[in-house]
């Protein structure tokens, strides 16, 4: 800036002091800056200082807070990211703890900018006050600052954590929703490492958050459920849980759930924990914690519109590994009555339930992403997804009625038909299926079907996929390949097009 707007800066930054009526003293400033080169006004701001400016915030008359935040926005924006934090410290410290929401939400977006772009640009001994302060704001009231809160404190350096766990006790004091926030960050940071999951331990926040599972809010539940689940995918979260007898009370928390009026609301939430854990562990939970694979089971021979989505979804993330689907297959009868039940539901459901049965059954079916790259498949695997298969109709043919799904001519429905057809299709017997049904070949490489571009993608993938059979014959191979050759998007018009530049 000019030496001219140097010195009308430091006149308004004294008026401040003096005016009573500061709105046309801030407004004036807002002027000033607003389109000045940032590296200009930045000199200004660094030597004239911002003191007076916060200082309206601190006065009887609040009329004009919002005008001193916009004033403030734009003098920060004049910085790069982090210097704001460097150069006004003590002032972020103030804002950060100021009793209207906008200041706050304005200083804890800087130090946001600050961590995501780099957690070392604040260093931890300097500026643990500003992480402190910050970390206290996950109980704030304004739920944009709660969670830019929960997300700094969540990813900061390893040093700072000891003191950051310390505040989040803070919450436990506050409403479920505040505890929430709290048990989201310690979550986070338990999952960094060993060492900080001990330290949260030690502080008591996992036993606190599974004895609040006794809560009658069903909501605050469903959350600390969705938690505790992130956390037993880790080696160390899930032997805690086993050794302290959490997964233990947590499952007999389920068994009460038929006397609690509030069950079936709880219930979705006890199947996505556990299948979290049996998704790694199928063996060990299955064989400790039966309950979990009878509701589970219940819940899908039942149909309740309520629990049945996140059952499909759950037998599904299950089943989609190798272990999962060998453990599955041990269950015995309980189990191949699910799989008829689920085809049942495929043929018979309304869209939503037809939707999430046909990703479920692709998910116990497919073998691609848990088998090593051309690897062979273990041949009982081979056996039960056939015979799994086979339940999709007892009563007609299953690839036939496959076939009739995949030409549903809704986008979702046809997308999640796909990818069964595209799982059934990793196994040759799947590919022999393919080429004894008449007309599934046909309909594959029909062009003149329309549809979005997820599906013209899916079905492409299947035809790549097909390209590779040792089961077609020779002319059926060399249409494949033309396709694949061709791309997913081709048609007689982009044919047509092309022809017509040439000439």
């Amino acid at each position: 800036m000019s030496s001219q707007d140097l010195e009308q800066f430091r006149i308004f930054n004294k008026k401040l002091e003096t005016e009573k009526d500061i709105k046309p003293i801030l407004n004036a400033i807002k002027s000033l800056f607003d389109y000045k080169p940032a590296a200009e006004a930045k000199i200004t701001l660094s030597n004239v200082g911002i003191s007076n400016i916060v200082r309206c915030l601190n006065v009887q008359d609040k009329s004009n807070d919002d005008l001193t935040c916009e004033v403030l926005k734009i003098c920060f924006e004049k910085f790069g990211v982090g210097d704001v934090v460097k150069h006004f410290t003590s002032h972020i410290m103030y804002l950060l703890r100021h009793e209207k929401n906008c200041v706050r939400r304005l200083a804890v977006d800087e130090v946001y900018k600050s961590v995501i772009a780099d957690v070392s640009l604040l260093p931890v001994p300097e500026y643990i006050d500003i992480f402190v302060a910050v970390a206290q704001m996950v109980c704030d009231k304004d739920v944009g600052v709660a969670n830019k809160a929960i997300i700094i404190t969540s990813n900061l350096q390893f040093e700072a954590y000891p003191k950051v766990l310390e505040e989040m006790k803070i919450a436990l004091e506050h409403n479920s929703s505040s505890k929430c926030n709290a048990y989201e960050v310690v979550i986070n940071i338990s999952l960094k490492s060993y060492e900080l999951f001990k330290l949260s331990v030690d502080n008591g926040y996992i036993e606190h958050m599974v004895e609040e599972l006794k809560s009658n809010d069903v909501l605050y539940q469903l959350n600390i459920l969705e938690l505790l689940s992130r956390l037993s995918v880790k080696p160390y979260g899930i032997n805690y849980l086993v050794k302290d007898g959490a997964l233990e009370r947590i499952t007999a928390l389920i068994g009460d759930l038929r006397n609690n009026p509030l069950g079936g609301l709880l219930l979705p939430g006890y199947i996505k924990f556990f299948a979290s854990i049996a998704h790694y562990y199928p063996k060990e939970i299955f064989e400790k914690y039966p309950i979990f694979l009878n509701s589970l089971f219940n819940a899908i021979e039942s149909g309740e519109q309520t629990v049945l989505p996140v059952a499909l979804d759950a037998l599904g993330f299950i089943g989609i590994t190798i272990e999962g689907k060998l453990c599955l297959t041990a269950v015995g009868s309980p189990f191949i009555q699910a799989i008829e039940k689920i085809g049942q539901l495929i043929r018979n459901s309304p869209a939503e339930i037809k939707i999430r049965a046909l990703y479920c059954y692709a998910s116990l079916i497919s073998v691609e992403k848990d088998t090593p790259s051309q690897g062979p498949v273990d041949h009982r695997v081979t056996l039960m997804t056939r015979e799994w298969f086979r339940s999709l109709n007892k009563e007609s043919d299953a690839m036939e009625t496959l076939l009739g799904i995949c030409k549903i001519p809704f986008p979702d429905i046809k997308l999640a038909a796909y990818s069964l057809l595209d799982a059934v299709c990793q196994h040759l017997w799947g590919e022999e299926l393919v080429a004894r049904v008449a007309g599934f070949v046909e309909f594959l490489l029909d062009r003149s079907i329309n549809e979005p571009k997820e599906a013209k993608e899916a079905k492409y993938d299947i035809i790549k996929r097909l390209s590779q059979s040792s089961v077609f014959d020779d002319n059926i191979l060399t249409r494949f390949k033309t396709y694949v050759k061709e791309g997913p998007f081709y048609s007689d018009t982009t044919l047509q097009v092309a022809m017509e530049e040439g000439n």
